[in-house]
């Protein structure tokens, strides 16, 4: 657990790391905080707490490597056993934000990293640098806003909380498979069980066009191994009539190294009506080049993503009780033949945790690729406190020549069927407690003979 006194001599010693050190008073935490330079000074946090209970078959769950047909475990941390059975995980987050002059913000962030092999933090409380950025509004012109540094950056076209793409901050690297041995463009998800692994430094550029706008990315994402990325991302409104929304197109080049470049094309928009219906839906077509791979050959990129889905919020049956339902297909190409010279696997940055058991990023088995998924789902406020939701997905592997995308326990395409139910109250307006509990059923081509179940209980404070 997090000691009282040690939480505040941490933000009093970053805080003066910020600001350049306090006043020549030398006021300390329990009164004002007087930056010695800045303008202005905001001290946030977020402070959670995890109790996770994981059935014993969440260790045994594995899919192919595309070579032979060997299973690997997706859990964890690739080099450590996975940790199922009950545990508790504490993570902290610290921001201080200070305005050193007008337009011009520097952020610092500062987390628990987590660790999805171990959790536990043996009773210590490592911290590290999550983003850190210089906000430059108006810089040079007065429609070019700047961030540099440690800089967060999210693509979420279809407005549904899961970006299907890039989600830099969040995710871990898209490239590399740990099991391999050597990268030969078949990862079976993308470093699974790192996520907030990847600290991506560059420059986000935001230029205001009017109604428009053009967000230019660049950055670099692992010197160790040459992983950048550059690109682009133009956004509109979206008019149909009586539907309004947002659309936006991307074009991104990813490098895996000195003689790779992945390229991505495409978009997603979303619009909602007063009848209460919201479209939603993202496209991406994946070319280039993945990896110089091995020898003197080339490991060409050919794979698409996609996302389409319809939400209905239905007429209120009582007060603020605002019952939905939504109905939503997921698309990602796949590979099972890491010997072909070619990789059909997407590629992405995504951070989708939209299944309790297949897709979550923390608790989950993180599954980023290789797969389709029919997702159906509905909600409602219990009460101003309580909202509740329950999903049914069923989902199964996009490619698996031979048996090498599955387990070659059963080589059958089905990853399973998976029924979850989440549960949110809000206690007061800082604390907020989440239950998530999910279920994978049939999943034989992960090779598991019973269901995989995941349970949390997570206790928020945010201040």
């Amino acid at each position: 657990m997090l000691k009282t006194h040690n939480v505040v001599t941490l933000i009093a010693f970053v805080a003066t790391l910020l600001v350049g050190g306090v006043s020549d008073a030398q006021t300390t935490i329990g009164g004002d905080v007087k930056p010695k330079r800045a303008l202005r000074l905001t001290i946030s946090g977020d402070l959670s707490l995890s109790f996770v209970d994981r059935s014993s078959s969440f260790g045994d769950a594995a899919l192919g490597n595309g070579s032979g047909g060997a299973a690997n475990p997706l859990a964890a941390n690739w080099a450590e056993p996975v940790r199922d059975g009950f545990f508790i995980d504490p993570i902290f987050q610290i921001e201080l934000d200070a305005e050193v002059s007008e337009g011009v913000n520097a952020l610092i962030s500062l987390e628990t990293p987590f660790d999805a092999s171990e959790n536990l933090r043996d009773g210590q409380l490592p911290l590290g640098v999550d983003e850190a950025k210089i906000s430059w509004k108006g810089a040079m012109n007065p429609d070019l806003n700047l961030e540099m540094g440690l800089v967060h950056y999210d693509l979420d076209l279809a407005g549904n909380g899961n970006p299907m793409f890039l989600s830099l901050g969040n995710s871990e690297r898209a490239f590399d498979n740990p099991n391999a041995g050597f990268d030969v463009g078949t990862p079976q998800a993308s470093s699974a069980g790192l996520v907030d692994s990847l600290n991506p430094s560059g420059v986000v550029g935001y230029y205001d066009l009017g109604e428009n706008s053009v967000d230019v990315l660049m950055f670099d994402l692992s010197s160790l191994n040459d992983e950048s990325l550059f690109g682009f991302v133009y956004n509109m409104p979206l008019d149909a009539g009586d539907y309004s929304g947002h659309m936006g197109f991307t074009f991104v080049n990813t490098k895996n190294d000195g003689g790779s470049d992945l390229f991505t094309f495409g978009g997603g928009a979303n619009v909602s009506g007063e009848d209460g219906l919201k479209f939603y839906g993202e496209l991406y077509l994946q070319t280039g080049d993945y990896g110089s791979g091995v020898g003197s050959g080339t490991i060409d990129q050919d794979a698409h993503a996609f996302l389409a889905g319809v939400r209905y919020d239905i007429p209120e049956i009582e007060d603020d009780s605002a019952p939905w339902i939504d109905v939503s297909i997921w698309d990602y190409s796949g590979d099972s033949d890491s010997a072909d010279g070619k990789n059909g696997n997407f590629v992405s940055y995504e951070f989708n945790n939209d299944t309790v058991v297949l897709e979550d990023a923390y608790y989950g088995l993180d599954l980023d690729t290789n797969y389709r998924a029919f997702k159906f789902k509905g909600g409602m406020n219990l009460s101003p406190e309580w909202s509740i939701q329950a999903m049914y997905a069923y989902a199964y592997l996009n490619s698996n020549s031979g048996g090498f995308g599955s387990n070659p326990s059963n080589n059958s395409d089905k990853l399973g069927d998976e029924f979850d139910i989440r549960a949110t109250y809000r206690a007061t307006d800082f604390l907020t407690f989440h239950f998530n509990a999910g279920t994978l059923q049939n999943a034989k081509a992960l090779g598991v003979g019973s269901g995989v179940e995941v349970m949390t209980l997570t206790s928020e404070v945010r201040f």
